[in-house]
């Protein structure tokens, strides 16, 4: 059973690993991508729908860009950091639920041995 628990332990690291360089990459991109989205939104084929009940999402979406490209503007400059700090808070979550359940795996036996031997 701890074998099993510290094996998904490593591929829960590994799986870690992989978002933070996703989350690096992703911060390190271009922000001029997201000004595309308001012309894209233009061919909406249910854009009525959207103006009926949504009035005013070209404006909010437009403000939503803006945003953004200023959060990722100022991300990326940041994103090994932000990365960083990403995979150490993913990878002490999965430390730490390993280590609780072995512990209480670890528990259970102790239990159960001292039940046995009653």
């Amino acid at each position: 059973m701890l074998i099993l628990i510290w094996s998904l332990a490593v591929l829960g690291i590994t799986l870690c690993a992989l978002l933070a360089w996703a989350l690096y990459a992703l911060l390190r991109m271009d922000p001029a991508w997201l000004g595309d989205l308001p012309g894209l939104a233009q061919r909406l084929p249910w854009q009525e729908g959207l103006d009926h009940f949504f009035p005013g999402w070209q404006e909010l979406l437009h403000w939503a860009v803006e945003a953004a490209q200023w959060l990722l503007g100022w991300a990326g400059t940041a994103a090994p950091v932000v990365a960083c700090i990403f995979f150490a808070l993913c990878a002490s979550f999965v430390l730490a639920g390993a280590g609780l359940l072995t512990l209480s795996v670890k528990l259970l036996r102790k239990a159960s041995a001292r039940r046995a031997a009653a």
